[in-house]
């Protein structure tokens, strides 16, 4: 795309926006806004609002970053969570996440630190070279799976100082699980088996700032990875619930998404789309 044509669908396709839009709608959050969701989200092209099916003006305050990093921008969380009073956090990975990959391959090289010098390669490995810990040494396992072949070629002079820095913290959560892949052999799955491990460690990073809602009812925090590559299931393009409040497992999430449906009266439970909301709570509320 060239920055005309950026420029043309810009101006056109905003237009349309306006067109069919009402003035009422823009009055009704012309001077506050109160969204009841905040959404954590990966800055990746891929990841965008319609994916999630919904009308989000005013009821989504979306952040992004790399990685879905919590601690990466505490104070826009804090405002929406705090002061804007969001009801849910959604904190949304997706498959084949790049910041999750680098994060591995860092792990698997046994990089941890920035390395303090101008020249282009700024990375280190850390001192202790020993295996990670709890795991199997990757580097001569019979069993290395597809997914770490392709991991540990992360070349890491490519990319320059601000986003390694930005990248090395996902290693906290990766160097953890990432032992278990030669276990799943199937390098879709493996892949996003990362992905779900870091949302996993974001909404405990979520838990530790915001717990104190969570316990007072007054917040959800929602794990989730959108899902294009097809590894949950056959159906890409799914969001897949991975996580409640730190709750992980499949099928105590799945009784826990179906009590919160069931306790809400805006739903018609006789009808079609209820009874869809619960077959696709078995397809779509899922671990790997």
């Amino acid at each position: 795309m060239n920055v005309g044509y950026f420029l043309y669908d810009l101006l056109v396709h905003n237009e349309e926006f306006v067109g069919r839009s009402d003035i009422s709608e823009f009055s009704a959050y012309e001077d506050v806004q109160n969204p009841p969701i905040t959404l954590l989200t990966c800055a990746d092209s891929r990841i965008q609002g319609q994916i999630l099916g919904m009308d989000l003006i005013n009821k989504v305050f979306t952040v992004r970053n790399a990685g879905n990093q919590v601690a990466r921008n505490k104070g826009s969380l804090a405002y929406a969570l705090t002061v804007l009073n969001t009801e849910i956090f959604l904190i949304l990975g997706h498959t084949n996440c790049g910041a999750v990959n680098f994060a591995a391959g860092a792990c698997l090289a046994k990089v941890r630190t920035l390395k303090e010098t101008n020249k282009a390669s700024v990375i280190e490995p850390a001192l202790n070279e020993e295996k990670i810990p709890g795991g199997i040494n990757l580097t001569f396992s019979k069993e290395k799976s597809m997914s770490i072949h392709r991991l540990q070629k992360v070349d890491f002079s490519v990319v320059g100082r601000d986003v390694q820095r930005e990248m090395l913290p996902l290693t906290l959560p990766i160097e953890k699980v990432i032992a278990r892949l030669p276990k799943i052999g199937n390098e879709k799955k493996e892949l996003a088996y990362l992905s779900q491990a870091n949302v996993d460690y974001q909404v405990e990073k979520a838990l530790e700032y915001y717990g104190d809602r969570v316990k007072e009812n007054k917040l959800v925090i929602v794990g989730g990875v959108y899902d294009f590559v097809g590894a949950y299931s056959s159906t890409r393009g799914r969001v897949v619930i991975t996580n409640i409040n730190g709750l992980n497992d499949k099928m105590k999430l799945q009784e826990n998404v179906r009590t919160y449906c069931a306790s809400d009266d805006t739903f018609d439970k006789s009808g079609e789309l209820y009874k869809l909301c619960c077959k696709l709570i078995e397809e779509k509320v899922s671990r790997i």
